[in-house]
């Protein structure tokens, strides 16, 4: 990864969340420029994953996904302030920051799939599907607890940092729909690169655990959207299982691919 241009996107979305979280001490004029920083982030940031695509046609190592789904957060801080959501975006900046910066400290390991099968025109849309689900899980699951939090401070008739927030109601439809989102652009990216595997790999590609356990977290989401489709189960259900499932998301990709051997695996 070129790390100056991260380093930049990585100051800009410390600016941001310093606006959002001490905005005393920014000041007005600079708080009104949140946004503009925010979008100059993400397009720099998109800027330079097609550039490290131009250099390396397969940047897939293990500071790459977490790049990858910095930007995917990125992306859902955008749509909440668009959407004039901005109590959300005090923990999706945050959240973009964090990823970022481990992505610049972590080892560089490859991917083991791509020692063997190289570079597929299926890999990009693989992940790019992926990281698009990602972003809408990890809004859903950041709404989720912003929800949960709200729905407690409601029934102690606790009202301090309130006025902000959406209502309820509110909160609830963003969860469900991002999460929808999430799940249409897994199932996606499940099935391209389904469709990568069958075509490159000569092994059992579903003897991988990462492809059971991501199914296993594809289910729990199509379960959550059954539960409240179906059950009509509203509110803190599709908040708790949306939290559940983004941290199954995230032990799959840092933990899973370096404690089991697979495809998906980090190589040295």
């Amino acid at each position: 990864m070129e790390r100056l241009p991260y380093i930049a996107v990585l100051v800009a979305w410390g600016f941001v969340s310093m606006g959002h979280l001490l905005p005393d001490l920014i000041g007005d004029r600079l708080r009104g420029s949140l946004r503009t920083v925010a979008w100059a982030a993400v397009v720099l940031h998109v800027g330079t994953l097609a550039a490290g695509v131009l250099v390396s046609p397969y940047p897939t190592g293990f500071p790459e996904a977490l790049s990858g789904m910095s930007l995917g957060v990125g992306l859902a801080y955008l749509w909440v302030v668009r959407h004039r959501l901005r109590a959300l975006g005090m923990l999706l900046a945050p959240l973009a920051m964090v990823i970022l910066g481990t992505s610049l400290v972590v080892p560089h390991r490859s991917v083991a799939a791509l020692e063997q099968t190289g570079y597929s025109p299926w890999l990009p849309i693989h992940l790019g599907l992926v990281f698009a689900g990602l972003a809408g899980f990890a809004l859903s699951s950041v709404v989720g607890m912003m929800f949960l939090w709200a729905r407690r401070r409601l029934k102690q008739k606790n009202f301090v940092g309130m006025a902000r927030l959406p209502s309820l109601e509110v909160l609830d439809r963003i969860q469900f729909r991002a999460m929808l989102f999430g799940f249409v652009f897994l199932t996606l990216g499940i099935g391209a690169g389904g469709a990568w595997a069958a075509a490159s790999l000569h092994q059992a590609f579903t003897m991988d655990p990462k492809v059971w356990f991501t199914l296993l977290i594809w289910a729990w989401y199509g379960a959550a959207l059954q539960v409240r489709l179906v059950a009509g189960r509203r509110g803190r259900w599709t908040a708790l299982f949306s939290i559940v499932g983004f941290c199954g998301l995230i032990f799959s990709l840092v933990g899973l691919n370096f404690l089991l051997a697979g495809w998906h695996s980090y190589g040295g």
